[in-house]
């Protein structure tokens, strides 16, 4: 124990001073949020999807005992925001199917099936959505439609813009939404399981989007 304490002391010192220097800085402080919480001051333009700071995650009913979240771990979206503002504005996203992610081996091969998903054959969902009706200053409904090979189904999102502004740590113009909403896996043609899996499944989805004169493009 004794042998412990110096390296203690150390880091709590360290962080102390740490402490101490970030609150005697107001231009960092200041730099650390610079979002303007107006839709209005979202400029016209092509908006493409950071892909390391978005999620998209799932639930649906498992026997009536749990409802496990799950999620896809690749995907793509462009945001076109038109000079009119965001009753306007337009998205497509493109997720990987093969992406799917429970955490469960298993479960995850049965899923990229062609019993579900069917991967190897249909190895995108598509997001189609366009247009903001306004519920709240900062809060909306947004419209689209979700598709799985020749399957469609009506989306509706309930979407909290977050935020316009320059990241202060990659200098790029960037905005976020959050957004949740409901949809039948059955009308997008995942009819497995019924009775076992419930029907609706319910989604979650945090976005940063990045001007695309600024976009950093992963490699493919």
């Amino acid at each position: 124990m004794r042998t412990c304490l110096p390296l203690r002391r150390l880091l709590f010192l360290g962080l102390a001073a740490a402490l101490l220097a970030l609150g005697g800085c107001a231009g960092l402080r200041s730099a650390l949020r610079v979002q303007d919480r107006s839709l209005a001051a979202v400029p016209a333009g092509t908006y493409r999807l950071d892909p390391e700071h978005c999620s998209v995650v799932f639930s649906v009913d498992h026997l009536g005992f749990s409802r496990p979240v799950m999620r896809f771990d690749r995907v793509q979206a462009t945001l076109l925001w038109p000079a009119g503002g965001a009753a306007g504005a337009s998205l497509e996203a493109r997720v990987r199917t093969d992406s799917v992610d429970t955490n469960v081996p298993l479960l995850d091969r049965e899923l990229r099936s062609p019993a579900m998903l069917d991967s190897a054959r249909q190895p995108f969902i598509v997001l189609r959505a366009h247009g903001w009706q306004a519920t709240a200053p900062r809060h909306g409904d947004v419209s689209g439609v979700l598709s799985l090979g020749p399957d469609r189904v009506p989306l509706r999102l309930q979407v909290r813009f977050n935020g316009y502004g320059v990241d202060p740590v990659t200098g790029a113009p960037t905005l976020g939404f959050s957004a949740t909403g409901e949809f039948s896996r059955s009308q997008l043609g995942l009819k497995a399981w019924p009775g076992l899996v419930g029907d609706t499944v319910h989604l979650r989805i945090e976005a940063e989007f990045v001007a695309e004169r600024a976009h950093r493009h992963p490699a493919s």
